[in-house]
């Protein structure tokens, strides 16, 4: 399943950690990853206003976390700080994220094929893949609707395991 469930153990106290230190920057946190085996924390941030993030936003983060590294004794030793925007193909993980790109392309990795038998208008290019790229159209708490080449299709979270903005970069290389 795409969403994530509750944080919990030391991936909540980074969680709460985190979301101190980018409300005192005036910052939000878009997703969080934490791996207990490396020790490392990927922190993907945003403005609240621009929907993404400059360097020195992820500078501002980075520094906000040294004073307690140096006196939290619960961090581990080989605990690794990495800050980033979450990019222009940012994954989407919860329901705000899915909702904040309603009407954008997305990349949705799936578990199972489209049912044909449901969605018989479902074109036959895409029929046998498990990657779908097509316009969101609506998400809600258990799933999402895409517009797929015209098909409606509602896809619910559990059968999606990934799911990417699909931006076209090509409108940034014009401007």
């Amino acid at each position: 399943m795409v969403l994530k469930g509750p944080r919990q153990g030391m991936e909540l106290k980074f969680f709460d950690l985190t979301t101190k230190i980018l409300s005192e920057n005036n910052l939000e946190l878009y997703e969080m990853e934490w791996n207990s085996s490396s020790g490392n924390l990927v922190v993907y941030v945003v403005n609240p206003e621009t929907k993404t993030a400059v360097l020195e936003d992820c500078v501002k983060v980075d520094r906000g976390f040294t004073p307690y590294m140096e006196t939290e004794t619960w961090i581990p030793d080989n605990f690794t700080l990495e800050v980033s925007s979450p990019g222009i193909y940012r994954i989407l993980t919860t329901v705000k994220h899915f909702k904040d790109v309603e009407g954008q392309e997305v990349l949705l990795h799936l578990i199972t094929k489209i049912d044909e038998a449901k969605y018989p208008d479902f074109p036959k290019a895409l029929r046998n893949n498990l990657k779908l790229k097509a316009k969101l159209v609506s998400a809600s708490e258990t799933g999402v609707v895409v517009d797929a080449k015209g098909s409606i299709i509602d896809i619910p979270y559990e059968q999606i395991k990934k799911a990417n903005l699909e931006t076209d970069i090509s409108k940034y290389n014009a401007e």
